[in-house]
């Protein structure tokens, strides 16, 4: 028999307070959140993590599933499953661009959305071309090489520089990575990549919802982005997160913490 698809998610906190729904990025998975950003903000709110198709426990065995509409659509199910008409939403890198597609497709669900790191898309099919050729040739590389050479090998990447800054929180991330399948993780680069998602940018001036969008002060090419976002929606403010690059989240925790605490409250 078919499996069918299936959500794997944490929740945190009384279901009776204000709900956080926390979308992790590529490679990633609920556990990103949870183990060390969810705490501080479990007591006053319902936090849920989800993993997304591809990546941890969720179980997505067909490719549609996969797709950014889809996949939103889904994530509008499990909240209407469990009974959250508003919510808020923290979403990082691949989880942001997911958070920007619901915030301009169901803007009755989402009130406040912290967006970190994240694109609205490539604005020309030319890019999206481009960026669809560069993400399966990654694809290709996940599923013929060693697991393990290819998780060393992307964070290398500049982006990602200050990450391994702290070597043993480093090793607990790179422990976590090793959790995904390369080949569930190779059909996400294909079906959910930047280049397969549709270009958002021309849908920010209607987003309701009030905005928060960061970036490391050292991932220059997601600051420019970030305050591109915010001159074009009215309801986005723009700040960085000292001392961090792409992943600013887990590089600058406290500071971090405290622009999302103060923007939620």
């Amino acid at each position: 028999m078919k499996s069918k698809f299936h959500f794997h998610y944490t929740m945190h906190g009384r279901s009776d307070r204000p709900a956080i729904m926390f979308l992790h990025g590529f490679m990633g998975s609920s556990e990103d959140w949870s183990s060390e950003i969810i705490p501080p903000f479990a007591s006053d709110n319902f936090c849920i993590a989800v993993d997304l198709p591809g990546h941890g426990r969720t179980v997505a065995p067909d490719d549609n599933d996969f797709r950014m509409d889809r996949c939103a659509a889904r994530l509008i199910g499990l909240l209407d499953n469990l009974s959250i008409e508003d919510c808020r939403l923290v979403g990082y890198s691949m989880g942001g661009r997911l958070g920007l597609y619901l915030l301009t497709h169901y803007p009755d669900r989402f009130s406040r959305a912290v967006i970190e790191s994240a694109s609205p898309g490539l604005r020309t099919q030319e890019e999206r071309d481009e960026r669809i050729a560069h993400d399966e040739r990654l694809a290709e590389k996940l599923i013929s090489m060693p697991y393990e050479d290819f998780v060393n090998e992307w964070y290398r990447q500049p982006i990602f520089a200050s990450v391994r800054r702290d070597e043993a929180r480093f090793q607990m991330l790179l422990q976590r990575r090793h959790t995904n399948d390369p080949h569930e993780l190779a059909r996400s680069l294909r079906l959910m990549g930047t280049g397969t998602q549709p270009s958002l940018w021309a849908d920010l001036t209607a987003v309701q919802a009030w905005m928060l969008v960061l970036a490391g002060i050292h991932d220059n090419k997601y600051v420019t982005i970030g305050e591109e976002i915010a001159a074009m929606c009215r309801s986005a403010i723009f700040s960085v997160i000292d001392d961090a690059g792409h992943n600013a989240h887990f590089e600058n925790r406290a500071e971090f913490v405290r622009q999302v605490r103060q923007f939620l409250q």
